[in-house]
């Protein structure tokens, strides 16, 4: 079975590709830069065993390579890279889910970040209150205004 690699990025002719499964396998490595160079549809090849990836300089189409690389023995190419970051991607999920309750329920008058900035900014006042202005209440602030920073510059970009 071949392993299987996804486009990490394309420019051009440039294509950078990962197989993840090889990771630090120099011998694999060596054996691909040295078939996709015997290819006529390639300028140039390098692989990084380290990195799992390969730089090339490819002139056919994205399904062209996919032909290429399963007919020569290499890999297959996925659409779509495999996730990265699964913990912090769930997370994410559900924070969003919780954006959304909160838009809906306020009939979007709010959403997680205003919320989370009204809720610091209330923290840090309780804080200064108590006299903790240099510790909690300057740092709860201090997240609070790059709360601000983010609604700023997403509300420029529109």
């Amino acid at each position: 079975m071949l392993p299987t690699g996804y486009v990490a990025h394309r420019t051009g002719d440039r294509v950078r590709l990962r197989i993840p499964a090889r990771k630090g396998d120099t011998a694999y490595f060596a054996r691909v830069e040295q078939e996709l160079a015997a290819c006529g549809r390639v300028g140039f090849v390098e692989a990084n065993p380290l990195t799992a990836s390969i730089l090339l300089h490819y002139s056919g189409t994205e399904d062209d390579l996919r032909r290429d690389a399963v007919d020569l023995g290499l890999f297959t190419i996925e659409a779509i890279p495999p996730a990265a970051n699964p913990a912090l991607n769930a997370a994410a999920a559900r924070i969003d889910q919780i954006d959304r309750v909160i838009q809906r329920s306020s009939n979007g008058s709010f959403d997680l970040l205003e919320v989370a900035f009204v809720g610091l900014v209330g923290a840090s006042i309780v804080q200064a209150l108590r006299g903790q202005a240099l510790g909690p209440a300057s740092t709860l602030m201090a997240h609070a205004l790059a709360i601000l920073a983010l609604h700023r510059s997403r509300r420029e970009r529109g």
